[in-house]
C-alpha cells in the first residue's frame, strides 16, 4: 500500500491554545481576491481560553491567521457559514458573535440572554442559524439581521447538541437525559422524539443525504437513526464517554471522538471500525472531516489540534473476466 494512502497523523499542533479547546470547524472557502478556482482551507477553534481562533492548512502547515477576542467565558461551539467568509461563536457568556473569517472582525454580537445558547448549527442556505440551550427550545436567527425567526419547542431539557440537515427540513436536537428530538422546520414542530441514550447526547449529526442521523452520548455508544421514522440502524461502542461524530460529505464513513483521547474512523454501514487514532492523551472535543474526505481534524482538552490522514475506501472489486474467456 502507498503511503499516502495509510492512516496515519501528518499533523501535531500542542499547545494551539492556553486551554483545553472544546470545539472545531474545517471548511473550504474562496475569500476575496481568490480566483474562481481558488480556495483555501480554513480551520476554526474555540477553548476555555475565550478565544476564537482562524488557522490555514496550506502545504501540510497550519498556521495562525486570527486570534479573536470577544468572549468573556469558555467558546463551546463555532460554525462555518457554507455560503459566506463568516465564523459564529457561542460561549457560556450567553452571547453569540459572528466574526469575518478573513479580517477577523467582529460583525455582530447577540446578547441571548435566558435562553443561554450552547452548540449552534448552520442552515445549508447560510441564511439561518440554529440555537439551543438550557430551556429546551431551538432559537433560529437570521444571519443578516441577527433576529429570531422561528422558536421550535422540543419540550425537553437542556439541548447540549444540534444539528441543520443538509436539505433544510430538519433540525435534531440532543439533550442531556438522551433524547433525540428531530424538528420540521417550516412546520415548526416534532416530528420524532426518540429515547436514544442512557447519557447526554453530546453530538448530532445528519448524513449528507439528509436520511440518516448520528448520535454520540455520555453512555458510549454512537448511533444511527433512519430520519423519516426514528427507527435505530447500528451503534458502535466506546467504552468511554463518546463525544462526537461527523459524516463524510458523500456519508460513506464517520469519525468519532471520544473521552479516552482516541479518534475512530467507521464505515456508515454497520460501524465497523475502519482504523482508531490514539494520539491525543485527554477528551476528544471535536472531530470534523476536510472537504476531500481524505483527511480528519480533532482538538482535545489536552490544547492540542491534530490532523489525521484518512484514506478512503478501496472502492469494490469487480470481476474483469469476460464469460467464455480462459485465463491462464
Amino acid at each position: 500500500m502507498p503511503a499516502n494512502t495509510i492512516f496515519s497523523i501528518l499533523l501535531k499542533k500542542e499547545n494551539a491554545h492556553d486551554d483545553p479547546i472544546y470545539c472545531c470547524a474545517w471548511a473550504k472557502i474562496n475569500t476575496p481576491g481568490d480566483s474562481a478556482n481558488s480556495s483555501k482551507d480554513f480551520i476554526v477553534t474555540g477553548g476555555l481560553d475565550c478565544l476564537v481562533k482562524v488557522w490555514t492548512f496550506e502545504n501540510d502547515r497550519l498556521q495562525l491567521v486570527h486570534s479573536l477576542e470577544g468572549h468573556t467565558m469558555a467558546v463551546v461551539s463555532v460554525a462555518i457559514s457554507p455560503s459566506a467568509p463568516i465564523v459564529v461563536s457561542s460561549s457560556l457568556d450567553s452571547t453569540l458573535i459572528f466574526w469575518d473569517l478573513c479580517t477577523g472582525k467582529k460583525l455582530v454580537e447577540i446578547p441571548t440572554g435566558v435562553t443561554d445558547v450552547w452548540k449552534i448549527a448552520f442552515s445549508p442556505d447560510g441564511n439561518h442559524i440554529a440555537t439551543g440551550g438550557h430551556t429546551g427550545k431551538v432559537h433560529v436567527y437570521q444571519v443578516q439581521s441577527g433576529v429570531i425567526t422561528k422558536v421550535l419547542d422540543t419540550r425537553g431539557k437542556f439541548i447540549l447538541s444540534i444539528s441543520y440537515s443538509p436539505n433544510g427540513k430538519y433540525i435534531a436536537t440532543g439533550s442531556e437525559d438522551g433524547i433525540l428530538c428531530i424538528l420540521d422546520v417550516a412546520q415548526g414542530k416534532v416530528l420524532h422524539t426518540v429515547e436514544a441514550h442512557a447519557g447526554p447526547v453530546r453530538c448530532v449529526a445528519f448524513s449528507p443525504c439528509s436520511r440518516r442521523l448520528a448520535t454520540a452520548s455520555n453512555d458510549g455508544l454512537v448511533k444511527t437513526f433512519d430520519v423519516a421514522s426514528a427507527g435505530f440502524q447500528h451503534s458502535l461502542n466506546h467504552k468511554c464517554w463518546a463525544v462526537g461524530v461527523c459524516f463524510t460529505s458523500e456519508g460513506s464513513r464517520v469519525a468519532t471522538a471520544a473521552a479516552d483521547g482516541s479518534v475512530r474512523v467507521a464505515a456508515t454501514d454497520g460501524l465497523t471500525v475502519l482504523n482508531t487514532f490514539q494520539e491525543h492523551s485527554d477528551v476528544v472535543w471535536g472531530v470534523s472531516f476536510n472537504s476531500t474526505n481524505k483527511r480528519i481534524l480533532s482538538v482535545s482538552k489536552d490544547r492540542c489540534i491534530n490532523i489525521y490522514e484518512c484514506p478512503p475506501p478501496p472502492p469494490p472489486k469487480t470481476d474483469n473476466k469476460k464469460e467464455g474467456t480462459l485465463v491462464k
